[in-house]
């Protein structure tokens, strides 16, 4: 395959959604090397231990959490930007 890499990209971003997603993890998982307690055992138990420790944060103090209208604003506008830096059409 004799492709260069933006002729691939546009290769690539034609595919459906589903496909495209599972071709992100592979290349995502082939960039970050297996490091030795990386199961899936160990990562959900240090996801666990993170939502344990989250929740009691809350439970804590209420007002420590962002409401998800916030957040997904501030992504948004976040995503924008980096749109905007590259040049494409900020919808």
């Amino acid at each position: 395959m004799d492709l260069d890499l933006e002729q691939l990209a546009a290769a690539v971003l034609r595919l459906p959604d589903a496909a495209r997603a599972d071709l992100a993890t592979r290349l995502l998982a082939s960039l970050e090397p297996e490091l030795p307690g990386d199961s899936a055992a160990a990562i959900a138990t240090a996801w666990d231990a993170e939502l344990e420790r989250r929740d009691a944060e809350l439970t804590t103090d209420p007002r420590s959490g962002i409401p998800a209208a916030e957040v997904f604003r501030m992504l948004e506008a976040d995503l924008a930007g980096q749109r905007a830096a590259r040049g494409e059409t900020v919808r």
